[in-house]
């Protein structure tokens, strides 16, 4: 297949899923009609799409038609960003764990998500991907201080000030168990499993610094938003984590 004909097959491939999605009853000879080919063709390209793993029913005789499964839902899923982060963090999880139980449809099942968000969504979240870093195990120094952190509001509000670029006044445990304030702009996440990090601008020593999300004991999220600063600027702190120290 040439060039030209694999570009035609994928704006047909698009043009029939805007129809299915768009919910409305359609046969096959007229969706065929509409986007201007055979039923046949209509047919082995509705294969090519079940192929990629649209749930699509044909239905033959009276009241028959093309359509995609009632139960699907990925393609009428509303996420907010909570939730998108949630996802993002489960699938980097299960990434870094390398099971060959998950790993192996993992890649797959990623790309359909992140190709079930609209278009207009699709920059901020490949942003967010980019700003979820992934290490090693905790070590066992690491380990004997940890506390298992829970859901509440103050991890939420931790990760709503990261997804929304915005600034924080935090209270932080040292290792002595000294409580510091700090105004903080929460740039990166760092997961060293199961130890969750965040890479923070600190306003008070105007530098990166690292700190454990368990180890921060009250939130007071600001109105204030930050432009973010790339990575580079927090290679001291990435290079620290990657070794576990």
């Amino acid at each position: 297949m040439g060039r030209g004909s694999a570009s035609k097959k994928l704006d047909r491939l698009d043009q029939i899923l805007g129809h299915l999605k768009s919910g409305d009853p359609v046969t096959a000879s007229l969706l065929a009609e509409d986007i201007g080919v055979s039923v046949r063709t209509l047919m082995r390209d509705l294969d090519t799409l079940k192929a990629r793993g649209y749930p699509i029913e044909t239905e033959q005789g009276r009241g028959g038609g093309v359509r995609l499964t009632p139960r699907w839902g990925i393609g009428r899923l509303t996420l907010n960003y909570r939730e998108v982060i949630d996802l993002l963090l489960s699938l980097s999880v299960l990434e870094k764990l390398n099971s060959p139980l998950f790993f192996s449809h993992l890649s797959s099942v990623r790309n359909k998500l992140f190709a079930s968000f609209p278009d207009a969504q699709r920059p901020a979240i490949r942003k967010l991907r980019q700003r979820i870093l992934l290490g090693q195990a905790a070590s066992e120094q690491v380990m004997q201080s940890y506390v298992p952190t829970q859901k509440s509001k103050l991890t939420d509000a931790v990760i709503e000030a990261f997804v929304e670029q915005r600034s924080l006044i935090v209270d932080y445990q040292r290792e002595d168990g000294a409580l510091h304030e700090r105004e903080i702009e929460p740039h990166y996440l760092f997961l060293n499993w199961p130890v969750w990090y965040v890479l923070v601008w600190d306003h008070s020593r105007d530098a990166a610094r690292t700190f454990r999300i368990d180890r921060v004991k009250r939130v007071q999220p600001l109105s204030s938003r930050f432009r973010l600063k790339p990575l580079s600027q927090f290679s001291n702190e990435v290079e620290q984590m990657s070794r576990q120290l």
